[in-house]
Parts: C-alpha cells; sequence; structure tokens
C-alpha cells in the first residue's frame, strides 16, 4: 500500500505563499477587530479575526501547527475581549491529559517493536487495500463512537493507524495522501457514529436534557433516540464512507503484497517477549476501562477515561522487564508527539473564544428572521447553519447554542420544535474542516496529517452530510409521524 507522489510548489513560490499567510492571518484579525461598526459588537469581532487568523495559519502553514494553537492565549491577552481565565481550561482539558496517556503508552510499543507487530497484525486483518483500511478502520471508529466519547475513539485508534503507517513508511503524514486519509477515516467515522447513541458524547445528553426541560416534560428514552436518528446515521455514515474511498482513488495505489504475506511476516517476528505483553496489556487495560466507565462511575467518580490512561501510563515506568524499565522517561520524552496536545487545545480554545465572545450566537442569530418560511426551507436552514457551525467549534457549544434558538423559535410559532432538534443533532455532529470542529479532528490534527486536505475534504462532506440530512429529515417529517415526538 503505497503512496502516489503528488508534485510539489518550487520552493520560492512556497516561501512567499508562507510569508503573506504569515502577514495577512493579523492583518485580517486587526481589520475586523477595529472596524467602525457597531454590530457585531468588539467581541464577536475579535473572534472571528481569530478564527479566520488561526485557519489561515493551520492550513498555509507558516509556522507549526502546535504555535498556532497557542495563538487564543497571546491574542486574548492583548486584545482583552474576554477574560483569559475562561481561555485557560482550555489548555488543561482532561482530554490532553487523555492524548498524553495514550501517547506515553505508545512509546513504550515502539521502544519494544510491538509497534511493528500491531501493524502486520493490522494488515493481515484488512488487507493491503487503501479502500479497504479507509472502510474498515472508518466502521471500527463509528461503532465504537456509539458507546464512546468520539476524542476516546481517536486516541485509542490513530496510534494503531499510526504505527501500520509507520510500517510500510509513511512518518510524514502531512505529504502523504494515503496517511491523510486513513487518520481522517478514525476521525470522521468516530465523529458521527456519535450521534446514533445518547452514550454517543456530552451533546447529546445536552440536547435531551433541553428537550425534557423545555418542550416534554417527562424522560427521554434512550430507545427513543435510537429509533428516531437511526436513519440519520445509517444515511450519513455511508454517504460519507461512500465520499472517502471514492475520493482517494486517483491518489493511493495498493501493494502488490496479500495477507499471507503480513501472516508470514508476523510470524518471522517469532513470540511476544515480557515487554511486549506489558506494554500491550497496559493499553488494553486502559482501553477497557475507558469503555466500560459506567460500570464503576459510581464507586469511582472522578476516574474518567483520562486518568485510566494517565494512571497506566505511569504504571509503564514502574514496571520492569528481564531488570529493564518497560519505559524510561528520557525515551519517552523524546518520542511523544507534544505538538499534538498544543493543537488539540488550540483548537479547544478558538471554540471557546467564538462562543464566550458571542461570535457563534451573532452567526446562529442570523437564521432566526428565517425559520418559518417553509417545513423544506426551514430543515435547509438549521442544517445549513448547524453544520457551518460545527465547522469551527465543538458540537456541544453547537447544540449548546443551536437547540435553544430552535425551542424558542417555534414555541414562539405555535410549532413543534422537536424534528429540527434532531436536524441540529445530526448536522452537529459533521464538523471535518478545521480541528477546532471536533475532539477527533484535533486529535487527527495532531498527528500531522495536511491541514489542507483536511480543509478540502471537510469541506466536501460537509456539504454531502448536509444534502442527505435535509433529504432524510424531510422525508421523515412527511411519512413519519414518529419523527416529530421525543
Amino acid at each position: 500500500m503505497t503512496a502516489v507522489s503528488v508534485a510539489t510548489p518550487p520552493r520560492k513560490a512556497a516561501r512567499g505563499t508562507a510569508l503573506l499567510s504569515l502577514a495577512a492571518g493579523p492583518l485580517l484579525f486587526l481589520a475586523l477587530a477595529f472596524l467602525p461598526i457597531h454590530t457585531p459588537p468588539y467581541a464577536a469581532r475579535c473572534g472571528l479575526g481569530l478564527l479566520l487568523w488561526m485557519a489561515l495559519w493551520w492550513l498555509a502553514r507558516p509556522v507549526h501547527l502546535a504555535v498556532t494553537g497557542l495563538l487564543p492565549l497571546a491574542v486574548v491577552a492583548l486584545f482583552n475581549f474576554v477574560p483569559v481565565g475562561d481561555i485557560l481550561p482550555s489548555y488543561a482539558d482532561e482530554l490532553i491529559i487523555l492524548l498524553v496517556g495514550a501517547n506515553i503508552l505508545t512509546t513504550a510499543w515502539a521502544r519494544w517493536g510491538l509497534d511493528r507487530r500491531v501493524a502486520l497484525a493490522s494488515l493481515a486483518t484488512f488487507g493491503s487495500g487503501a479502500k479497504r483500511q479507509m472502510a474498515a478502520w472508518f466502521i471500527v471508529s463509528a461503532l465504537l463512537a456509539t458507546l464512546l466519547p468520539r476524542v476516546v475513539v481517536a486516541a485509542t485508534m490513530i496510534p494503531i493507524v499510526a504505527a501500520m503507517l509507520k510500517f510500510i513508511g509513511i512518518e510524514d503524514l502531512w505529504n502523504s495522501r494515503l496517511g491523510t486519509s486513513l487518520v481522517l477515516a478514525v476521525a470522521w467515522g468516530a465523529s458521527l457514529g456519535g450521534f446514533l447513541t445518547p452514550l454517543g458524547g456530552a451533546p447529546n445528553l445536552l440536547a435531551m436534557k433541553f428537550v425534557q426541560d423545555s418542550v416534554t416534560h417527562h424522560e427521554f428514552l434512550f430507545t427513543t433516540w435510537v429509533t428516531r436518528l437511526a436513519p440519520l446515521t445509517l444515511a450519513v455514515t455511508l454517504a460519507v464512507l461512500l465520499y472517502l474511498v471514492t475520493m482517494f482513488e486517483s491518489e493511493v495505489a495498493e501493494a502488490p503484497r496479500t495477507r499471507v504475506y503480513f501472516l508470514e511476516e508476523l510470524r518471522a517476528l517469532g513470540p511476544m517477549i515480557d515487554a511486549e505483553r506489558w506494554a500491550l496489556l497496559l493499553f488494553i487495560v486502559a482501553t477497557v476501562l475507558a469503555f466500560s466507565r459506567g460500570a464503576y462511575d459510581r464507586l469511582l467518580p472522578s476516574f474518567t477515561p483520562a486518568y485510566a490512561f494517565l494512571s497506566m501510563s505511569l504504571v509503564a515506568f514502574a514496571i520492569r522487564a528481564k531488570s529493564e524499565p518497560l519505559l524510561t522517561w528520557e525515551f519517552a520524552q523524546g518520542k511523544m508527539m507534544w505538538g499534538l496536545f498544543y493543537v488539540f487545545a488550540g483548537g479547544n480554545a478558538l471554540g471557546a473564544v467564538l462562543n464566550k465572545a458571542g461570535s457563534a450566537q451573532f452567526l446562529a442569530s442570523v437564521i432566526i428572521p428565517y425559520a418559518a418560511n417553509g417545513q423544506l426551507s426551514t430543515v435547509v436552514l438549521f442544517a445549513t447553519v448547524t453544520i457551518a457551525m460545527a465547522q469551527i467549534i465543538s458540537n456541544v457549544a453547537t447544540v449548546a447554542i443551536m437547540v435553544p434558538i430552535a425551542i424558542s423559535v417555534f414555541q414562539g410559532l405555535g410549532g413543534n420544535p422537536i424534528p429540527y432538534v434532531y436536524v441540529i443533532i445530526a448536522a452537529s455532529h459533521c464538523g471535518f474542516m478545521l480541528p477546532s470542529s471536533a475532539g477527533s479532528s484535533a486529535v487527527a490534527a495532531g498527528y500531522g496529517i495536511n491541514l489542507r486536505t483536511m480543509f478540502g475534504l471537510g469541506f466536501g462532506a460537509a456539504c454531502l452530510c448536509l444534502a442527505v440530512i435535509v433529504i432524510v429529515a424531510f422525508l421523515s417529517m412527511l411519512a413519519w409521524p414518529g419523527f416529530a415526538t421525543a
């Protein structure tokens, strides 16, 4: 499985583009921030300016992705449009602890050659075909995300994909269409699988609470959620899967190696040594603890998946395999992906800025005057605005803004907001374009995938999801009375 080479621009042209984007980012911010207008207010304009600045730098990459991730702190402190204290928690989010723990555990794989064994096992299971690999990782991630937060799924699955790619000679994901596509398959699968069940993430539970408290005034059953959202989930997931395997058809080629070859290579490694077993066991224990959180959450309320991974990573430093430490800090710090943490935090912080500054609310408020122009147009309107917002802020923030708007608009008009809440839930999970759009996208970006490719293909995927959601939701409204109930 190899990537087809893509022509690169001349070095001088690339340098000129980088310098241009380096200056354009802050200029765009200043132009928006100091426009002599009253609407939107200063804070909202600053938020939008920061969005454009970070998006430009992430796409053009005039500086390292991690450097761009630190921009919110400096810009907010300098221009004082939201309290810095509201942004700092984004850089200490427990999901960053999860990424640190998972990253430490996988460095133990690299130390003892377990990453090669895992890569061969993956290739032997799914084959070397790029399309089969994309389909397999996408489906596995989507299924896991029905029960787990997508960041947990991405943090556990992407290291395995990265190990497999490293084995076949792909370490620079930015310049590898194949590497980028496989990591995106995990990130997007994790995003889309998350809205099938309420267990898929915090935005689902938040939407349930809004409906229970403001509309139905009775318990929103899990079975009701699954049956109402199953058609949308299946349709969107299938559409994006077909989009992924189709769009990369001309960019990747399959190596003439069969599963038999990879099985033979796997056998040639011989039996696992004790250090490999320990490294694998610790990762499995952490993953199982994350997956089975519901079984012990009352007993250990603070022991979330983040601390499960962190705990197992600390154990890795204490274990001795044949009198030698399983992992040393000197080895781990040289192998860890430090930039991953800052890219993730930066995306998280950008979403917080847009929410706190009122930028996202300003964009959403534009839809209110147009919400009663007809059933189809209203579905299109809510789906479009929600998907647009989901590209720049987290789906938790998107749901927190859009669901109350839908409920207040339709209650004011004497209508039923429930079908539109389902539309918003589905659309809020379709953030694909920027690291700030979803936790899984931020994890993918942190591993160094090509953000231009993510932006371009993410735009196409978002448009496809928009069309599918509108069609399926509108037909459900016409033909299925249950779609209007919760």
